[in-house]
Order: C-alpha cells, then structure tokens, then sequence
C-alpha cells in the first residue's frame, strides 16, 4: 500500500512537471538536500529541503524557447536569459529559490547535483551520458523548495562500455577529444573560427556520432544555435 507521504509526493511532482512541461521543460531528478549538498538557504528563515533540476530532453524546449523574446532579440546569452525568465518564474509559483549552472563565479556545483540526482555516468567525450536519453539532454536551472519530494533517481548504466565501435573518440577532424575525458577547446575553436569544415559549425560532429539514443539528437537548428553561441563565447575568452 502506497503511504499518505508518497501519495502527496507524487501529487506535488505532478504538478511541477505539468507546470514545467508548458515551456518544454522535463523535471531531470531531484535530491533531498544535505549540508554537504551546498544548497544555498530559500530565504533567511527558511532552509531547503529539495533541491529538483529541470532541463531539456532532445529539442524538448526548441519550440518554445525559438519563438521567444530572447531568441530573436540579437542580445547574448539568449538561451541563459529565457531559463533565468522561465526559472525564476516557477520558482515564484512553487516559492522556492531558482539556481542557474552560470552566472558565476562563483559557480553551483550542477554536474555533482546532477549526478546525485539522475542515473548518469561520464561519456568518452566527458559529457554526462543518460540511459535513456544519451547525450541528448541538458540542464537549464534548478529550484530549491521548502519541503520534501520523493524522486527515484534509477540505477546509472555505462553505455560506452558496451559500444563496439565508439566512433565519437574518431569523428572530431582536430582530435579535441583524443585524451578521453579531456576536452581541448583552443583546438576545437581555432578549427571553426578558420572555418574549415562546415560540417562541425552546423554540429560538435563527434556528438553526433553517438549512435545511442539517436531518436533523441537535437534538430540541426538546435544544434547549429549551440555552436554559434559556443563560438561567439569562446572568442570573448579567447
């Protein structure tokens, strides 16, 4: 018999994601918040007590967030500013505390929370790779409330072992991947600021040689709006 708590549990969780799932946006796990969690406090008088990321899954949010006000106004950062708009504002319906993955330093320790929150374990390429959705999902923000959820987090499956071939170690033309988990990023935008090779502006191409959850891969609109953003943000740090 399923308890009074996990009914209302379950009930709380259905409502956030119906309410996130109205900009696209899928409820990516949760955590029952600990000191070691660092999770900042909702307010002065209130602690948090769960702490639930929200993000993409495929072209999940493509829809809405390319018809958007921050898509279209030529301004940086489009992306980061509509999950600040949409974040904050589930965050006010929930009264909770929204937190980004930028605007730092300093920095909210996402990928440690994610992997805490999901079943996710490092890809070859180091990002981190879902059993179901591969490496096809995102992070947008999340929001810490004052009460407690109950969220399965599931058991994490190391895909990349079990592939064969690994074809995304191979397909990057300038080797920005070839020390597994180590990402060279000089390399990776000097290639595409020369202009080189079309193919990697409309798409990271060892990405997408991931044969794994291929039905889940961005849209190339998607994807090519991804690497236009890495490579203007790269050559202001660069």
């Amino acid at each position: 018999m399923v308890s009074e708590s996990v009914k209302a549990s379950m009930q709380t969780l259905n409502h956030i994601e119906s309410l996130a799932g109205r900009y696209g946006l899928f409820v990516r796990g949760g955590l029952a918040v600990q000191d070691e969690d660092d999770v900042p406090q909702i307010n002065e008088q209130t602690p948090a007590r769960t702490l639930i990321l929200f993000g993409n899954v495929g072209s999940s949010i493509w829809k809405t967030f390319s018809l958007s006000e921050e898509y279209s106004d030529d301004r940086p950062d489009a992306l980061d500013r509509w999950s600040q708009r949409i974040g904050r504002k589930l965050a006010s319906q929930l009264e909770g505390l929204a937190l980004f993955p930028f605007g730092g330093p300093p920095y909210r320790p996402f990928l440690r929370w994610a992997r805490k929150a999901e079943s996710l374990v490092n890809s070859r390429l180091g990002m981190l790779m879902h059993p179901k959705y591969g490496l096809w999902h995102a992070y947008r923000f999340a929001i810490a409330l004052p009460f407690d959820i109950e969220i399965d987090s599931g058991n994490p499956a190391d895909v990349c072992a079990t592939c064969p071939d690994q074809p995304c170690i191979t397909a990057c033309p300038v080797n920005a991947f070839e020390v597994e988990m180590e990402f060279d990023a000089r390399a990776c935008y000097t290639h595409l600021a020369a202009g080189q090779n079309t193919d990697c502006r409309t798409g990271c191409q060892a990405r997408l040689s991931c044969p794994y959850a291929s039905g889940f891969r961005y849209q190339q609109s998607q994807t090519e709006f991804h690497m236009k953003a890495y490579i203007k943000n790269m050559s202001r740090r660069l």
